[in-house]
């Protein structure tokens, strides 16, 4: 009862402003009381070895205060008591780091709830104004002892992430205040502590000024949600440093570039202090040691920067593709040479360049094949461990991702360390989005002087803290802001940080004057649109930070992006939105769990499930569009030049690794048996270059009725970080040029007879071993025995419906499911026009069905015409002629449904993933087998899911291989689902999809493509709609017994069609 209380409170209390001063979370001038300045993330050690490990846990000067915290909840920061931590009882034992409202959910707590919006606030937006009343509020307490060797140091606190604002306390002295959540806070706290046990509280509010600058399209949660540690220091100290890398015109040798800031914190003039720097390869090898002496003196209190360049020659350079590492330790000594402190970071030599219009990586334009990522882990919230931080960029890597941007604020500082690592191009942004007030209120604080410092403070931030990494190739302003002085502000605040990089701010807003930065940048655009950016300013490339919307059953024509991205020099990447589901687990009453969206937890106002766009769910299962990313990524090119003699065309898109790093690999099948394959050394091939080869394919003796399919890949030699030995990381499939003759006709002189009985309820058509019954009034066939055994529960039903996609339902009243709700096409409704039958031949009968299916927005005509042959093959002559007053469909076919347990589904086509006509380059021509649940996509709203476009036959049988086997005159798209269409169409949840009592099988001649370029317009391109016109196709059904190759071998003989009285209709109606 409390929850539903406390939201309906936030929805009535909206935005108070007392008379007095305003509290420090509703002052936008007010961004921190006594922190330290923002600086370089770096761990100290007390000695070089222990930092060369680069494990903080092994530092003796390092104290994480990770663990078991007092937590106790309060609905407003004026309900908190005075010196809180001093009273007992009423705490609860809270996980830090952690999101307090998705712990408490899972562990039944009647706090506040995860709020997922994108762009309205949770409350009413007034800046600086947040709710008063109802602002829950966290204490947090934490009792720690720091170690006694500590004594003589100054000792820092550091909290590096808090959501949204929180003030501090130590042995109960008010320490500071701090806001601007995802960079770090820390405080120098050595006069607040004292020997043994001390105690550190920590009140945590939720909203705050700073909210308006957090209006990210993610949930809105609250907490201590990273790292909070001490760190001691000597009294003179290494307060930042800054590395930077300068190659030489040929990229071959660089400058090692240092500064590096003394700090003077002791209470006496500190002398004759030097730094060692030691530049090592990553095993340890020293391939530099040299001594930069200090200042003569560094008085009490004072600040030094040394500057240090040295030459290093022939490094291993840094890219995405070759991640090269070195080991910078720098040792800080007094004037007897003795160590005050160490610390050891990875860098890596590489140069960032902008010239005549695009962005250079050690001298070559790289293609920017990213993809945005919010941090969210389902049980943890914003809370994101190391281990899934590693799985994210295994599977972007293993996807051929190559760039991420931090959407929307700067990540765990882990992140980038793994970046650098791994070898991932990285958009690092600042903290910044105000959606809501510049795109609904046309408020653009950017603008309004009094909030300079906290855009300021955000980009500085984000800067000072990252600016070491090798990874980090952009800086980007923040997203969804607007525009104004303050971005300017912020830019040249960071350009005198660090020159070195470009700087990036999408140009979606309706403020003028974006050609001050660096990139062209905006989100969901048309090709067209891209290519009218790009003529506007030669100065600079095209970068979208945002395409492809994957949210759903999505990322459809992604190949039409890359073919014009690659078209133009001066394209130079995307950015896919975006990585993962950003959905929390919740558990049901009887123990099951989902993942949520918005208003799953009562939630108000909320944006549904909006937030789920990942190309992978989660917990990151991969989904099937994933696949595609990673074939229209994938940097090598293959294209035919003699497909007959085995000549192909390779084109090495990679821009700093050699082809002869990989093995090529080629298999060669016959309707989808593998005929040859074989694996040889991948040509030595330069970076853009191309060469014509031969594969080794033997002289092939066609097979009548066979399709000859070749299928070419790029496998890795080595393992790597990311992958296994033989990882394939590029492919390609072609169709051999072979003619072949048609199987052989079999004549009906083999076949038995068949026998029609026409009666008022029902007529059969009855053939050796099998029975065909349709209803008399409806035309409908209901039932198909074959040996005894039912093979259909119910006779194909005209459907143009699908489940809407995510996409499907983009647009409000303009939106393609509105279109199709409006026309009534998930209710269409069959009324017989005739039904008539003939005898053609003893061992052939024809029937034909002509129905009408009606709809609010139009009637469409389905004619059947069943050719039941002797040998037990049913052809199926469809014909469907929808009005022209209906909308463009969905799909066109018809379904079928079949007992629960013919759950074995067998098809040679494309796969083994779903596919479809705009998302298909991924999904190779092949012989697939598995259970009709393993072709399910559980999208977090459930839609439609699991279609295999390109169909060429398709079998479901039961565990002893008896069922049906369909084919068709043309491709086929064909799915599976053992709960009914309707059930997945008014799902919210995949816990709602209950099985029905059979096998829904669609067997479709088209089914229209799925789009992707926004999820908030109809926007499926032309070529993949299906309009109100005539469709004509044929199905061949066969009942089999474990072999299904037999209906292959041989084709049906022709026989005269049928006329019919209502054949001129269907005419006219065309």
């Amino acid at each position: 009862m409390m929850k539903a209380f406390w939201i309906s409170c936030l929805l009535c209390a909206g935005p108070l402003w007392a008379q007095e001063t305003p509290p420090d979370w509703m002052n936008p001038g007010m961004i921190g009381q006594h922190k330290q300045p923002a600086h370089a993330h770096f761990i100290p050690y007390q000695g070089t070895a222990a930092s060369r490990t680069l494990k903080p846990e092994e530092s003796e000067r390092r104290l994480l205060l990770n663990g078991t915290w007092d937590f106790k909840w309060m609905a407003n920061p004026d309900a908190v008591p005075e010196r809180f931590w001093e009273q007992n009882g009423d705490w609860v034992q809270l996980p830090v780091p952690s999101n307090w409202q998705v712990w408490g959910q899972l562990n039944g707590q009647d706090w506040d709830v995860p709020i997922y919006t994108n762009i309205k606030h949770p409350f009413e937006a007034d800046p600086p104004r947040v709710p008063r009343d109802y602002n829950p509020t966290g204490l947090y307490r934490k009792s720690f002892t720091p170690p006694a060797d500590w004594q003589d140091k100054r000792v820092f606190l550091t909290f590096e992430g808090v959501q949204s604002a929180f003030y501090l306390w130590v042995n109960g002295e008010k320490v500071g205040y701090s806001q601007g959540s995802m960079t770090p806070a820390e405080w120098d706290v050595t006069p607040y502590l004292k020997a043994g046990e001390n105690t550190l509280a920590a009140e945590v509010i939720r909203w705050s000024d700073g909210s308006y600058l957090e209006d990210q399209d993610f949930w809105r949660l609250s907490g201590i949600f990273r790292d909070v540690y001490l760190t001691a220091r000597p009294p003179v100290y290494m307060q930042d440093f800054h590395v930077v890398t300068d190659l030489d015109d040929q990229y071959q040798n660089a400058t090692l570039r240092l500064q590096l800031t003394l700090k003077n914190g002791g209470k006496r003039t500190s002398r004759k202090e030097r730094i060692r720097v030691t530049l090592a390869s990553l095993d340890g090898r020293a391939l530099l040691v040299d001594e930069l002496a200090g200042p003569k003196r560094i008085e009490e209190g004072e600040a030094v920067t040394l500057s240090y360049e040295t030459p290093v020659p022939t490094p291993a350079l840094w890219t995405a593709e070759t991640p090269n590492l070195y080991l910078l330790s720098l040792e800080l000594l007094d004037a007897k040479k003795h160590i005050g402190e160490a610390t050891t970071v990875r860098i890596g030599f590489r140069e960032v360049e902008q010239k005549g219009g695009q962005i250079l990586v050690n001298g070559k334009p790289v293609l920017f094949k990213g993809v945005n990522r919010h941090e969210l882990e389902p049980e943890t919230g914003r809370v994101v461990t190391e281990a899934m931080m590693r799985k994210d960029i295994e599977l972007m890597k293993q996807h051929n991702i190559n760039a991420v941007r931090t959407s929307h604020y700067p990540n765990a500082t882990r992140w980038y360390e793994l970046c650098d690592e791994y070898g991932l191009y990285v958009m690092d942004e600042a903290n910044i989005e105000s959606h809501e007030l510049w795109s609904w209120k046309k408020q653009y604080i950017g603008d309004w002087p009094e909030w300079k410092e906290a855009f300021v403070d955000r980009g500085r931030s984000m800067a000072e803290r990252d600016k070491n990494h090798a990874s980090i190739i952009f800086w980007s302003l923040g997203n969804e802001a607007g525009m104004g002085q303050n971005f300017y502000a912020m830019a040249d605040t960071i350009r005198a940080i660090d020159p070195t990089r470009p700087i990036h701010y999408e140009s979606l807003n309706e403020y003028p004057g974006l050609s001050e930065f660096d990139i062209i940048s905006t989100m969901y655009p048309s090709t067209d649109r891209m290519i009218e950016l790009m003529n506007q300013d030669p100065s600079r490339p095209v970068i979208l930070n945002e395409y492809a919307h994957a949210m759903g059953n999505s990322v459809g024509n992604l190949q039409e992006y890359w073919d014009v991205i690659e078209r133009y020099p001066r394209m130079q990447g995307a950015f896919i939105w975006d990585w993962v589901d950003q959905g929390l687990l919740k558990k049901l009453d009887d123990g099951r769990t989902y993942f949520a969206y918005g208003g799953d937890y009562g939630d108000t106002p909320n944006d549904k499930n909006f937030n789920f766009n990942g190309l992978v769910g989660p917990d990151r299962t991969p989904e099937p569009e994933l696949l595609e990313v990673k074939r229209v990524y994938q940097h090598v090119k293959f294209r035919p030049v003699d497909l007959a003699a085995g000549k192909i065309r390779l084109k090495n898109g990679y821009f700093f690794t050699n082809l002869s790093a990989y093995d090529l690999t080629w298999t060669l099948t016959a309707n989808g048996n593998v005929v040859q394959k074989g694996r040889t050394d991948a040509p030595t091939l330069a970076p853009g270059d191309s060469v014509a080869l031969n594969l080794p394919i033997e002289a092939l003796v066609p097979q009548p009725g066979q399709e000859y399919l070749l299928r070419v890949g790029l496998a890795q030699k080595q393992k790597t970080l990311w992958s296994p030995e033989g990882f394939e990381v590029a492919s390609h499939q072609f169709r051999l040029p072979i003619e072949t003759e048609r199987v052989e006709e079999r004549p009906l002189t083999e076949m038995a007879d068949v026998r029609l009985q026409k009666g008022k309820e029902s007529w059969t058509v009855t053939g050796e071993g099998f029975t065909l019954t349709f209803d008399a009034q409806s035309g409908m066939l209901t039932s198909w025995q074959a040996e005894g055994q039912e093979l259909i529960t119910q006779g194909p039903r005209l459907n143009l419906w699908r489940a809407p996609t995510d996409n499907d339902d983009g647009g409000g009243d303009r939106s393609f499911g509105t279109q199709w709700r409006n026309a009534g096409l998930q209710h269409l409704t069959p009324t017989l026009d005739q039904i008539v039958a003939r005898q053609v031949r003893p061992q052939v009968v024809q029937v034909a069905v002509r129905q009408r299916y009606e709809a609010t927005g139009g009637a469409t005509i389905y004619e059947g015409r069943y050719t039941i042959y002797g040998s037990g093959d049913v052809l199926i002559d469809h014909t469907i002629v929808p009005d022209s007053t209906l909308p463009v469909l969905p799909r066109v076919g018809v379904q079928w449904h079949v007992p629960a347990d013919e759950e074995l589904m067998t098809w040679y086509g494309r796969g083994p993933q779903e596919s479809y006509a705009d998302r298909q380059q991924s999904a190779y021509v092949g012989l697939y087998s598995g259970s009709v649940r393993d072709q399910v996509t559980n999208y977090g709203k459930p839609q439609e899911n699991g279609n295999k476009s390109d169909v060429r036959w398709v079998a479901f049988t039961d565990r002893n291989g008896r069922g049906l086997f369909i084919a068709g005159d043309s491709l086929l798209n064909v799915s599976a689902h053992h709960y009914t269409l309707e059930t997945l169409t008014n799902a919210k949840h995949p816990t709602d999809l209950e099985d029905g009592p059979d096998i829904t099988v669609h067997l479709d001649l088209h089914q229209a493509g799925l789009g992707g370029d926004d999820s908030w317009n109809p926007r499926t391109h032309v070529p993949y709609q299906l309009t109100p016109r005539t469709y004509r196709y044929q199905t061949r059904l066969v009942p089999v017994s474990g072999e299904l190759t037999a209906p292959q071998r041989y084709r049906l003989p022709p026989v005269e069609p049928m006329k019919t009285p209502f054949e001129a209709n269907t005419r006219r109606s065309r």
